[in-house]
């Protein structure tokens, strides 16, 4: 697949925009890392550049970029639907969701994992460090590509079972590409977003069309509410920031 991640305009492109926002906000300082690209691909796909940083800002929290580590969320029923229902028992001991052993929620709500079948269960989400603790917990049960398949990854958090429709042969290849640097990660957010024809509703800002196609129709209604606030936040920042200074 080629796309956006083999487009020389955006390869060449910095990641840092020419001004900085002066401002200690999360959504100020994401921007300071990477919009320079976010700015040039909304201008080649005419998308406002706040609508791109919203999004970021809801998929990933505003956590900053760690080399090595990007921002994770593990999915324990994604790793049931794809290898803890033939391994039940052993799933079981050690991965927990929403509606399954009569947990309460939907399932992806209430997730918590133990390393140790006698251990006490704990909750990993919201926290990067036991995030990675899930997601070792699941390579070494299932494998490295099966964990990968089961978690999003980087800045639009994007699902490593979608790593084809961004051009990336495993999901294990395209969180070493995440993991290097957030340039991958944006250039992928514009792949997933052509091949899903997410590009218009963006433009439109018509965000439960989106966040039914990026999240799912399950919580759309919240996505959309969350990513219209972050919307409105990035455009007071950069228009009032950034008005009249030039491309940025």
């Amino acid at each position: 697949m080629t796309g956006f991640r083999e487009d020389a305009r955006l390869i060449r492109q910095p990641l840092p925009p020419r001004r900085r926002l002066p401002d200690n906000s999360a959504a100020a300082q994401t921007w300071n890392r990477i919009g320079g690209l976010l700015g040039r691909a909304a201008k080649i796909l005419d998308i406002p550049r706040q609508a791109m940083l919203a999004v970021w800002m809801v998929e990933c929290g505003g956590l900053p970029f760690r080399r090595g580590k990007p921002v994770l969320r593990f999915e324990p029923h994604v790793l049931f639907a794809r290898w803890g229902n033939q391994h039940e028992a052993l799933f079981d001991k050690h991965f927990r969701f929403g509606g399954r052993h009569g947990a309460e929620g939907a399932k992806w709500q209430n997730h918590m994992f133990r390393e140790m079948p006698d251990s006490d269960w704990q909750r990993f989400h919201g926290d990067q460090h036991t995030e990675y603790l899930a997601l070792a917990l699941a390579t070494r049960l299932a494998g490295a590509e099966t964990a990968c398949l089961c978690a999003s990854f980087g800045g639009p958090q994007i699902m490593g079972f979608n790593h084809a429709l961004v051009g990336y042969e495993s999901a294990h290849a395209m969180f070493r590409a995440f993991a290097r640097s957030e340039r991958w990660q944006v250039l992928a957010f514009l792949d997933f977003c052509a091949t899903k024809d997410l590009t218009s509703a963006l433009r439109a800002g018509d965000w439960r069309a989106f966040a039914t196609v990026y999240n799912g129709p399950g919580n759309a209604e919240a996505y959309a509410a969350r990513i219209a606030a972050a919307e409105a936040e990035a455009r007071g920042l950069l228009e009032t920031r950034l008005e009249g200074s030039g491309p940025s």
